[in-house]
């Protein structure tokens, strides 16, 4: 951690916001250094999605608009300084009560910088990430320019960064001593989906869709299974896709294996054995994806 000090600051007078358009917040999640490196990268890959969907749940509830998904995070942009910090805060409580598994930490940072009419948005959002990056995990970072467009409540709620080695104006947010902020009250509508919480099933003109409500999905020749499938090599009883820490797992209980190919990455053969289906790709039961055919299903996670 960079040797930074700390020095509140609460009196200046709020200005405008009338000068930005948005605010930026770049949050990160990651494998904290130091620990434990003997983690299956396939484990370590679900504790990081973890996280991520308590972001996503968080910009779901509380608002904020999603700009792209970062390789390990989220960059988000915001219409006031106030519910970027405040949204930051919610972000930070929702992880930090996520037990850790295996001695391995894993942490969230969180950068917010703002982003001016006419300004180059990737110099802001290349600021926004190198605030996330100033302190340890467990931070939110903000530069100078959004804690100056807080109300005073939050205001004093911040800590100036001071260091030789720091070349920008930047505060930390004590997440901690704000209060929690309760949710929006619902509007009667149909609820939004979250990202990666629909699964898409097709195979020729049979399609299937599948929403996180729907916690085990049954795949065989046996005619009471979710899907029916008909290929020779299947079995009665072939796998099953399970949704649980907001994952679709598929687990094999055939006697020729699924052979499930995401995306670009070779082709995995299951056998009495689990993996996590992500992105799109193909599966089939008993038989290689390679093998051309009417028996082979197309997925989709969205």
């Amino acid at each position: 951690m960079p040797d930074h000090t700390l020095r509140h600051v609460a009196s200046a007078t709020p200005a405008s916001s009338g000068n930005t358009d948005n605010y930026l917040l770049h949050a990160a999640v990651f494998k904290v250094s130091g620990q434990n490196n003997t983690l299956d990268n396939e484990l370590l890959g679900k504790l990081l999605r973890r996280r991520l969907s308590r972001l996503e749940r968080v910009l779901a509830t509380h608002g904020g608009t999603l700009v792209r998904h970062l390789q390990q995070g989220l960059l988000v942009a915001f219409d006031s300084a106030e519910q970027a910090v405040l949204v930051a805060c919610e972000m930070q409580r929702r992880c930090a009560v996520i037990p850790q598994i295996m001695e391995t930490q894993i942490g969230l940072k969180i950068g917010i910088y703002p982003l001016v009419p006419a300004s180059n948005q990737a110099a802001a959002e290349s600021m926004a990430a190198r605030l996330a990056g100033l302190l340890s995990e467990g931070c939110i970072v903000a530069a100078s320019a959004v804690v100056e467009a807080l109300p005073e409540t939050l205001r004093e709620k911040t800590a100036l960064l001071v260091g030789d080695k720091l070349d920008l104006a930047a505060h930390v947010v004590d997440w901690d001593a704000i209060p929690m902020r309760p949710a929006p009250a619902s509007i009667p509508a149909s609820p939004s989906k979250l990202p990666g919480t629909s699964l898409i099933l097709r195979q020729g003109d049979r399609s299937y869709r599948f929403d996180r409500d729907k916690s085990v999905i049954t795949i065989g020749r046996a005619p009471e299974s979710d899907i029916v499938i008909r290929t020779p090599n299947a079995s009665r009883e072939h796998c099953r896709i399970v949704y649980r820490l907001d994952n679709h797992v598929l687990v094999d209980m055939s006697m020729n294996g699924t052979f499930v190919k995401s995306g670009e990455s070779p082709e995995k053969a299951i056998r009495k054995n689990m993996v996590t289906l992500s992105g799109r790709g193909q599966i089939a039961f008993g038989h290689s994806c390679q093998i051309d055919g009417e028996h082979v299903f197309e997925f989709e996670i969205c």
